[in-house]
C-alpha cells in the first residue's frame, strides 16, 4: 500500500499525472467523440470544463472555452500546454472554486458545460455544491463523465480500485446525484484503453 500511496502523491505533478492516465485510458479519443455528439457542439460554442484538472479535454470545444480547477499547478500547466502558451487565446484556464461567491461575480454563463472524472474525487456534499454551481450557470446541456468501479475486464477493475479517488460510486448513484439539479437524458459505462467509465447526458 506504500508503494500505491507515492504513487497518487506524484499524481500532483501534471506531467506525471498526464502520462499516467495516457498509459490507462490511451488517448481518450472516444471520451471526446462522445462529449462532442451529446453535447451537440457547434462551432463558435462557448464551453465550460469544471474541475478541468491539466486541461487534457480543452480541443473538445469548437469555441471560447473556461476550464477551471482549484489546483494553481494544474492550471499553469493547462494555460501552457492547451491555452495562450500554445497559441489558443481562446482557451482560458483559471485556478477557482466554482462553488464561491468570486466565481458568481463573474456573472458567466455557458450553453454548454462538461465535468471529466472528477464525481469520485468529492463526497455527495461536495458534489452537490459543485453541480447546484454548474446548474447556475449552464442553460442547455451538460455531460458527466467519471469513473466505473464495477467493469467486467478484472484489470480495469484493479485499476479502478488503486485510483485516488475516494468516492467511486456506482452508475445508478452518479445519475442520483445529477438528478438533484439536471434532466439525465441518457447514462451508460464504456471503455477508454483500459478505463472503465460512465457517461451521463444531462439537459437543463
Amino acid at each position: 500500500m506504500l508503494v500505491v500511496d507515492k504513487l497518487k502523491q506524484t499524481l500532483e505533478n501534471p506531467l506525471l499525472f498526464n502520462l499516467v492516465q495516457f498509459a490507462i485510458s490511451g488517448k481518450q479519443n472516444i471520451t471526446r467523440r462522445l462529449i462532442r455528439e451529446n453535447l451537440h457542439l457547434k462551432p463558435g460554442e462557448a464551453l465550460l470544463d469544471v474541475c478541468c484538472g491539466t486541461g487534457e479535454f480543452a480541443n473538445v470545444a469548437l469555441g471560447p472555452y473556461l476550464g477551471i480547477d482549484i489546483n494553481p499547478k494544474y492550471i499553469t500547466y493547462a494555460t501552457e500546454k492547451y491555452g495562450a502558451g500554445k497559441g489558443h487565446p481562446e482557451r482560458e484556464f483559471v485556478a477557482d472554486d466554482i462553488t464561491g461567491a468570486e466565481f458568481e461575480r463573474r456573472g458567466l454563463t455557458f450553453p454548454k458545460a462538461m465535468m471529466i472524472n472528477s464525481l469520485h474525487h468529492l463526497t455527495v456534499a461536495e458534489n452537490e455544491a459543485v453541480l447546484a454551481a454548474v446548474a447556475r450557470v449552464t442553460t442547455e446541456r451538460f455531460v458527466i463523465v467519471d469513473m466505473d468501479p464495477t467493469p467486467s475486464n478484472p484489470l480495469s477493475k484493479f485499476l479502478a480500485e488503486q485510483d485516488r479517488g475516494d468516492y467511486i460510486r456506482p452508475l445508478a448513484e452518479q445519475v442520483a446525484l445529477a438528478q438533484k439539479f439536471f434532466k439525465v437524458e441518457q447514462s451508460y459505462t464504456y471503455y477508454a484503453g483500459l478505463c472503465g467509465q460512465t457517461i451521463l447526458v444531462c439537459s437543463v
